[in-house]
């Protein structure tokens, strides 16, 4: 079988010096296959790109064929007509240029692939997560509260609007240390419409797309009033849960009060997975029906959703986070003994975020960002007067568009469609 591959990349090789010598291009070089793989229908394609040995396999190859009869270029979508394609697809050349590759196929098609838009494509496990943290998403950072200061970067409104590097680098803080806060925004109800704008568009909950934040006797929810409100999440009774929170400080009370109290869940959550692992075992796989019930704008409605405290995705690593002492429903689904231990470990989430918490008064002209399914908040108790009414404006926004308008900002600043 050895000898049977030397032959092949000889003849090849050949070949490949008698067209150059008829050539005005560049020396072409052949690539090799795997030529027993090629025969047990597993064919694997070996390339040097910019001084890297990587390999690639024939069938995801074909599959990405970037020509106008496989891929609609405006649309950066896949085209190819997936009812005739053949899973037995096989090279017959492998040809390179210094910037490209060239495959003919053994249906008579050919594909033509940059070596860049390959290299970002690459199969090394080095290479897969240096795309997953620059393009998919970055890593996450948690933080004790005495490290806040260093986590909570501030970020000017006006150049927010203007300036795609100044958005690119609020974007990515939130996204790591999920909070950040933008300063010297205007004094008007649009500000935060005009702001979410530039990343994307807001999330629409029952309590509409920008709610205000005041001291509402009758409400039918507790964050409108200005009695201490406990730590938690929002909308954790939504199966999609807004993932941003940004809160525009209009007026602030002249009351002692009014502080705003953060905690980074993950941080809580690696901290009780390594120090309380059957607390932590408990707040990953016990349900809570999360419930919200009431009248908005004329509008009844009655969430229900159930999902642990801590959710956790197929890797084992934090998705989101829930929490929230008013908006627990009292329906139990977990096992009748599994009570009184969850209890105690809810209980110790909940400590655990305060001694691990950091507190944060904004002022007027302030926008508090920060991530609604990782980190908990809360305010202390303030008190109204006449002439002082304390007035926070409110919106969600979800992650999905502020990772989008990050990729997008990437693509633009680094002049890199290649990671398209």
């Amino acid at each position: 079988m050895f000898a049977l591959k030397r032959i092949i990349n000889s003849e090849l090789l050949s070949t490949a010096v008698t067209k150059c010598k008829s050539s005005v291009t560049k020396v072409q070089r052949i690539h090799s296959v795997d030529v027993l793989a090629k025969k047990t229908g597993n064919e694997i394609v070996s390339l040097d790109i910019h001084g890297e040995r990587l390999k690639f396999p024939a069938v995801w190859l074909r599959d990405n064929c970037q020509c106008a009869q496989c891929y609609h270029p405006s649309a950066r979508s896949r085209t190819i007509d997936w009812a005739t394609f053949n899973l037995q697809v096989r090279t017959t050349r492998v040809t390179t240029t210094d910037h490209s590759v060239h495959i003919a196929w053994s249906d008579g098609h050919r594909s033509e692939f940059k070596k860049n838009w390959l290299k970002i494509r690459s199969f090394i496990p080095e290479h897969q997560k240096k795309y997953t943290d620059t393009v998919y998403k970055p890593p996450k950072v948690t933080w004790h509260g005495d490290e806040f200061p260093n986590v909570f970067t501030k970020h000017d409104y006006n150049e927010l609007l203007t300036s795609d590097k100044a958005l690119h680098d609020f974007l990515h803080q939130l996204s790591v240390h999920g909070v950040a806060l933008v300063e010297n925004a205007p004094d008007s109800e649009l500000a935060l419409t005009n702001f979410i704008s530039k990343v994307g568009f807001p999330k629409q909950t029952h309590y509409g797309i920008q709610f205000v934040v005041k001291h509402v006797p009758n409400t039918s929810n507790v964050a409108y009033l200005s009695s201490n409100l406990q730590v938690h999440t929002d909308l954790p009774y939504y199966e999609y849960c807004p993932g941003v929170n940004m809160l525009h400080c209009l007026v602030q009370t002249e009351s002692n009060g009014g502080e705003n109290v953060l905690s980074d869940g993950h941080y809580v959550a690696h901290y009780m997975k390594k120090n309380y692992p059957e607390q932590y075992r408990l707040l990953t796989e016990v349900e809570v029906e999360w419930k919200d019930v009431g009248v908005e704008f004329g509008n009844e409605f009655f969430k229900l959703h159930r999902s642990p405290i801590i959710c956790l995705d197929k890797h084992g690593e934090i998705s989101r986070i829930n929490f929230s002492i008013p908006q627990r429903g009292s329906n139990f689904i977990g096992k009748i003994e599994d009570v009184n231990p969850w209890y105690e470990a809810h209980t110790l989430f909940m400590e655990l975020n305060l001694k691990f918490s950091a507190k944060f008064r904004t002022k007027p002209g302030n926008i508090l960002a920060f991530d609604n399914i990782r980190l908990l908040h809360g305010r202390n108790a303030y008190e109204d007067s006449p002439n002082n009414v304390r007035q926070i404006f409110g919106q969600y926004i979800d992650w999905d568009e502020i990772y989008s308008r990050l990729r997008c900002l990437k693509v633009k600043l680094d002049k890199d469609d290649s990671l398209i």
